[in-house]
């Protein structure tokens, strides 16, 4: 049976995977640009790729990743099945995923210091930890975390990205169903504060995705204001646009700090 036609929506993935993961595996083995991979590829293959130009569509952004190609990538990384699944620090998951898969991403659930850790050592104290907070008490301290950070000049993680999203899509969600009373105000504001992290900007960058990525997150944000009125008064912007380009224009750090009410920031 032939493969079903993919969508234009899986098709823009698609390519987004691959130049994520060609990007990163480039990184890996020292290649600087598509030629220098095919070269480090077919010596370690026995393959003649360099010169077919067969990686050039797909580090470009042109042409999704086929399954054959996966395959041999496989063999030489034993990362790459994860990696375009996932994305870098599982962005994917966050960005795509079931809305199941998000509360796991969100690692402030246990502990603030979670985007911090790499992932080595995550996976060796995530079950250390028993006190779960709910999500409305994790999502207020990550967004104080952000506060604190951005106020000191402390750089985040592409971990704060992915959190920053889950907790986005998990409020969207959570609201769809029935109306919630967890402040969701700042929750745009703390994705773009990510964004525009320095840190997070450079890794995206050299990733090849950074303006894919920020594409994707402001017609997000575009469309669900467009569908909420309620949220649209809040923010009070006469231009969407130029909400969604710069949030911390229309809601301060300030009324922020405010809003979230920490004892010790009074």
């Amino acid at each position: 049976m032939a493969r079903p036609a993919r969508t234009t929506t899986e098709q823009v993935r698609g390519k987004m995977r691959a130049v994520a993961l060609l990007s990163e595996l480039a990184r890996r083995v020292g290649a600087e640009n598509p030629h220098q991979f095919a070269k480090w590829f077919d010596e370690q293959s026995g393959m003649n790729t360099q010169m077919s130009g067969k990686w050039r569509l797909n580090f470009s952004g042109k042409q999704p990743l086929s399954p054959q190609q996966l395959q041999l990538l496989s063999r030489r990384d034993g990362d790459v099945a994860r990696l375009h699944k996932n994305g870098p620090a599982e962005l994917w998951r966050a960005l795509w995923g079931a809305v199941c898969e998000l509360w796991p991403l969100c690692r402030s659930r246990f502990t603030n210091d979670g985007p911090m850790l790499n992932d080595h050592i995550w996976s060796a104290v995530e079950g250390e930890f028993v006190n779960e907070k709910p999500f409305g008490s994790a999502l207020r301290e990550f967004e104080g975390e952000l506060l604190l950070a951005d106020a000191y000049r402390e750089p985040l993680t592409l971990r704060h990205l992915t959190e920053a999203i889950a907790f986005y899509r998990l409020h969207q969600h959570i609201n769809s169903l029935a109306p919630s009373e967890v402040d969701g105000v700042g929750l745009y504001r703390c994705v773009r504060m990510c964004l525009d992290d320095i840190g997070v900007f450079y890794k995206l960058t050299l990733l090849g995705i950074y303006d894919d990525v920020a594409s994707e997150l402001e017609d997000m944000e575009f469309w669900r204001l467009r569908r909420d009125k309620s949220r649209r008064m809040i923010i009070a912007a006469d231009d969407l646009a130029d909400y969604v380009g710069n949030p911390r224009a229309f809601v301060t750090d300030d009324s922020r700090w405010e809003s979230l009410n920490f004892d010790w920031a009074s």
